[in-house]
């Protein structure tokens, strides 16, 4: 097996920094580990499906914000495209330094793609986490920098 490189998994004390961070304790450990692997030929589809859950969460929470607080479609879809755009879910996440805990695989820096997606992913780990329920993503997005 010369050549092949093992990712690096983050350790079960990385995890609690990172749901310290958060403002969430994952029941299923297994849900955040995957949320942190980013696609590559070792692990193809990666973190992909949990982050298409963030990013539907992601605008469900924002356009309920709107509606909620009497804003016009213009307004809501403004805020969409600042709080859900990959600039800004790459900033919050490297803010936070969840950098540090994805699962690089064969990269040797995490992207800006790849740290979009891994704040998308981590939304919706929560999602899938806690029997989908949207409060706990909201507190979670909030904790991320990324809500209303």
């Amino acid at each position: 097996m010369a050549g092949l490189i093992i990712p690096c998994q983050p350790s079960d004390e990385d995890l609690q920094v990172l749901e310290m961070k958060s403002h969430y304790r994952f029941t299923n450990r297994l849900l955040i580990r995957e949320a942190l692997q980013a696609s590559s030929g070792f692990n193809q589809d990666g973190h992909k499906t949990l982050a298409m859950i963030g990013d539907s969460i992601l605008r469900l929470v924002l356009v309920t914000h709107g509606y909620y607080g009497k804003q016009i479609t213009g307004q809501i879809s403004d805020t969409i495209s600042k709080k859900a755009s990959t600039a800004n879910l790459s900033k919050q996440g490297f803010d936070l330094g969840i950098d540090k805990f994805i699962v690089k695989n064969s990269q040797p820096f995490v992207g800006p793609n790849v740290m979009a997606t891994t704040t998308e992913a981590i939304v919706g780990a929560v999602y899938v986490d806690c029997n989908q329920q949207i409060q706990p993503c909201a507190v979670v997005m909030s904790a991320l920098g990324v809500s209303p």
